[in-house]
């Protein structure tokens, strides 16, 4: 019952990201008032002083509407294009992409690895939070479709 608006939910959070690195590939420098602003809050590196490049922003937010896409599918809003099976493994790998970068963000070996304000306190305190929830949002939607059972053939 909830994972239609678990869906949802995750879908808009990651369209909405996906939008913002596109929008940063262009130049737009919201929320941040420059360039090297912005990149000190998103990116983070030691020393940075301009965003990444059009391509790598657009190659982020590229991935970020295909995981709300897939958040619609695993809430059954969208076609299902491939098997129900590799769908099931896609929600699977979500969540451990997104649970395992939530973790390793807050890992003290990260934050001694380069990440400079006002990055590392936005990590701490928002990036890192959302997406280790985002990840466990795409677990809970791959365990509650429909059609998963646990046994050996898995999937219809």
């Amino acid at each position: 019952m909830l994972a239609p608006i678990l869906s949802v939910v995750l879908a808009t959070i990651l369209a909405i990201a996906g939008l913002l690195h596109a929008l940063w590939g262009f130049g737009v420098t919201f929320p941040a008032a420059n360039e090297q602003q912005l990149a000190r809050m998103v990116v983070g590196r030691r020393g940075i002083t301009k965003m990444p490049s059009l391509a790598a922003c657009l190659f982020v937010a590229v991935w970020l509407f295909a995981f709300a896409g897939l958040a619609l599918m695993l809430g059954r809003f969208a076609p299902l294009p491939v098997s129900k099976w590799l769908v099931a493994f896609a929600g699977s790998g979500a969540a451990l992409i997104f649970v395992g970068r939530g973790i390793v963000g807050v890992l003290p070996a990260f934050e001694r690895a380069a990440p400079e304000q006002p990055f590392l306190s936005l990590n701490r305190r928002f990036y890192s939070p959302l997406i280790f929830l985002i990840g466990v949002g795409f677990a809970l939607l791959t365990l509650a479709l429909p059609y998963w059972t646990w046994r050996l053939g898995w999937l219809s």
